[in-house]
């Protein structure tokens, strides 16, 4: 398959962005590495490990079909409760849905939750996703959503509407599901939230909005054939990614990493791009702060800080080739620039422009172009599977293990023993 994207990092260096830039030995050393971890990452999948597997299997995609299908079968709007890798993977790969018919329910606010009113909950479908099981806010949302269907609907028909999704372990989503006859999928025991956009947490909700699961694998497989494949980290455009957000950080105290995709259907990718980027990596004093972005959103926004505050950060922008859509006619001499070009070409001119400025002002900057002119499954699934592989190469460049989130998990613990030990609001 042809390549899905380019990525130019000629941004980076201090060729192009001055005393912000890297040096090309600085880079050099970073590279090799890169080729190290990825290396280490090559054994890993040859062994068995998750994070490249679901790339290369589609075995399981009937039953993640059938499964979307059934639950979809039971009402008009679908409710996805789930919080963190339950929830941002299914939203970047939903977003590519020609018309979505799911709501994602992340956050246990009782204003979000209760104004589903109970005419809405008649003509719904519920599905939880919770890895341990055991998060406060996903039981706290299903419990809620439970109680008003088994009210308006019964338990037995309630039950009919709801599905979870939850580690093969006991669990108090379990043991809730299984008390009320709810369906249960397994989600795999090995793979972490964060990095379960290929799996059924990210492609049973996108199947519900009839996103071709395939199709997505399809894109993912591109890129872990290249890295695979490749004879040095320079053939392997994860690893060029690792080495300069690495390299930055060390030579340059690079303490952000700034992702602003261009395309809205992007948006939702972003913020699943922070979390990768943040709980892999931020541990032990490590890692850098990423910062979701939009463009051009973020231009009127953030670029003025950019460009004059601290120059602290790394810029990866995404931008696609414009559409064959209408020509502009503003019909004014003021705008006689705008006279003739379209959207697309606008969009691709801001990505551009912010691009240079960004260079020229000391700031090293990525630039990622899509192959297409429309964000689709097969391109998320690439840059999901890029993203996922940089991430993990620059946590053993860094020598922290990029699978796990201590801290995280601690803070789940703290919650559970606040509720349980104190009155106080």
């Amino acid at each position: 398959m042809t390549p899905l994207f380019s990525q130019d990092i000629s941004g980076i260096f201090a060729a192009r962005s001055g005393a912000g830039g890297l040096s090309h030995a600085a880079f050099d050393a970073a590279c090799s590495d890169a080729w190290r971890a990825l290396q280490w990452l090559r054994g890993e999948h040859a062994a068995g490990a998750p994070l490249m597997r679901h790339a290369f299997r589609d075995d399981d995609l009937p039953g993640i079909e059938t499964a979307a299908q059934t639950l979809a079968a039971k009402a008009s709007r679908i409710f996805l409760i789930g919080t963190g890798g339950s929830s941002l993977g299914a939203r970047t790969v939903c977003a590519t849905a020609s018309a979505g018919r799911s709501t994602f329910i992340e956050n246990a606010d009782p204003d979000t939750v209760g104004r589903v009113g109970r005419a809405e909950i008649d003509d719904s479908a519920f599905l939880a996703v919770s890895k341990s099981g055991a998060t406060a806010e996903t039981l706290a949302v299903f419990a809620s959503f439970w109680a008003e269907a088994a009210a308006a609907l019964g338990p037995a028909e309630a039950a009919k509407r709801f599905l979870v999704i939850t580690g093969p372990d006991e669990s108090p989503l379990r043991r809730l599901a299984l008390r009320h006859g709810i369906g249960i999928v397994d989600h795999e025991a090995d793979v972490v939230g964060r990095m379960s956009i290929l799996a059924n947490v990210g492609l049973l909700p996108a199947a519900i909005d009839g996103v071709d699961g395939r199709a997505v694998r399809a894109g993912a497989r591109v890129v872990a054939e290249q890295a695979l494949a490749a004879d040095a980290a320079a053939d392997c455009p994860p690893a060029l990614g690792a080495a300069m957000q690495v390299a930055l950080m060390r030579e340059r105290g690079a303490s952000a990493s700034i992702l602003m995709p261009y395309a809205d259907r992007l948006k939702d990718f972003s913020l699943w791009y922070a979390q990768l980027w943040a709980e892999s990596l931020g541990k032990q004093g490590c890692g850098s702060m990423p910062y979701p972005a939009l463009g051009m959103v973020d231009q009127h926004s953030q670029l003025q800080f950019w460009l004059d505050g601290p120059p602290t950060g790394v810029y990866t922008l995404i931008d696609l080739p414009p559409a064959d859509t209408p020509p502009l006619r503003p019909g004014d001499p003021g705008l006689a620039w705008m006279d003739g070009r379209t959207l697309g070409e606008l969009m691709q001119a801001a990505a551009h422009a912010t691009s240079r400025t960004l260079a020229k002002n000391g700031r090293p900057v990525r630039r990622i172009r899509l192959a297409r002119t429309r964000v689709d499954a097969q391109s998320v699934g690439a840059l999901a599977m890029h993203f996922m592989l940089e991430t993990a190469v620059a946590g053993y460049m860094l020598g922290v293990d990029p699978y796990t989130q201590p801290a995280v998990d601690a803070a789940k613990a703290m919650v559970r023993d606040f509720l349980s030990n104190s009155g106080e609001n």
